[in-house]
């Protein structure tokens, strides 16, 4: 029994999301900085100078109003998929920090957002796939493992690049 209660708060600790901390005060300060930026930028409508910012903020400084303001931001660049995981992830971090109103702004927008979504599937004949040895095939320069493959994924609207190769053989690509 004492091993159970062990494992049980160990397997809780493995389930919340994983959030690295910041390496230094300086760290901070500049992550502080770029979320001031970010927050110009998104008052002024420059999505694309506020949402990197915002992304390398959360980098050095992880934090679930970041993570949901960075959602909010990729929701107003159009990008519908980005924003949707980036919501989903918010949730869980406004969750975890017992933050009921973040949890709820984001939990709206993933509602609203859903139907909204892109998706691709990546059609791959498996019978030929299995065939060829070392076969591989990418999105956007990331490989699908074939577990991906006929998955209709959401991806942010626009165009992207599909690719399949294997050693032996001509690379298909296609957009």
């Amino acid at each position: 029994m004492k091993r159970a209660l062990f494992v049980l708060p160990v397997i809780g600790a493995l389930l919340l999301p994983r959030v690295v901390h910041a390496s230094s005060a300086d760290d901070i300060a500049l992550a502080e900085e770029l979320f001031r930026q970010a927050k110009i930028a998104m008052d002024e409508l420059r999505w694309d100078d506020a949402c990197p910012k915002l992304a390398e903020s959360y980098r050095l400084d992880p934090g679930g109003g970041t993570m949901l303001t960075l959602a909010l931001c990729h929701e107003s660049q159009g990008k519908t998929a980005s924003a949707w995981a980036e919501f989903g992830e918010a949730a869980v971090l406004a969750r975890h920090d017992n933050r009921p109103n973040r949890e709820a702004i984001a939990r709206e927008h993933l509602d609203a957002l859903k139907p909204r979504l892109v998706r691709l599937r990546v059609g791959v004949d498996d019978a030929n796939a299995t065939k060829t040895r070392d076969f591989v095939v990418k999105r956007d320069g990331i490989e699908l493992k074939p577990a991906a493959w006929d998955i209709a994924a959401p991806v942010d609207p626009g165009e992207h690049v599909i690719e399949a190769s294997a050693p032996g053989y001509a690379t298909y690509t296609t957009s």
